[in-house]
């Protein structure tokens, strides 16, 4: 069955974290509490970074995920050079790959742990995160292509995200879901 008690701990940080993350994204929208729900989210990807980190000492694509990770915070420092232009629609689009990528591999390689131990279910619910992940990035991608056209730049940025807002909002459920599963079959 294999050794998995860093994965264990890495994942309940990783769950937490993700579950704290859409409650602040709730409350990211309540006047007085944003800017506390923005403090908080900051801490909470610091803690899935950690979770990350350690789930990356026992499975190979959670260490890779992690590289990804730390990638993304360099584009993302990289994007805030660019406010706008074809470089920062290259920039944007950049790290929504990398962003895909840490998920694909977070599912990937934590499914494949969760097959290994009888957990199929965990382990499906893996595939179908990372699959919801796919679609919203590939929609996410497409807006920011239109947007750079003049005629429909700010109709597609209006549309577009209400258009990405509900596979967003479904792609951080399943991908909460399936670390929570994840972590009960890890650490019961």
């Amino acid at each position: 069955m294999g050794n998995y008690e860093n994965a264990g701990t890495g994942i309940k940080k990783m769950y937490i974290a993700s579950l704290g993350s859409l409650i602040c994204a709730v409350l990211l929208i309540v006047p007085v509490l944003n800017i506390l729900a923005a403090i908080a989210a900051l801490v909470f990807m610091v803690m899935s970074m950690i979770g990350l980190y350690q789930a990356g000492n026992d499975i190979d694509g959670c260490r890779s995920a992690f590289g990804l990770t730390i990638a993304n915070i360099v584009v993302s420092v990289v994007g805030a050079l660019f406010q706008s232009g074809i470089m920062h629609i290259i920039v944007q689009i950049a790290g929504y790959v990398i962003s895909f990528m840490v998920t694909y591999l977070v599912c990937t390689s934590v499914g494949d742990v969760m097959n290994r131990i009888g957990a199929a279910d965990a382990a499906h619910s893996g595939d179908l995160a990372w699959k919801i992940s796919a679609v919203c990035y590939v929609v996410m991608i497409l807006v920011a292509i239109v947007m750079m056209l003049p005629v429909f730049g700010i109709l597609a940025g209006i549309v577009g995200s209400l258009i990405v807002l509900i596979p967003s909002v479904l792609s951080a459920i399943f991908y909460m879901l399936f670390l929570g599963k994840s972590n009960h079959a890890l650490n019961g």
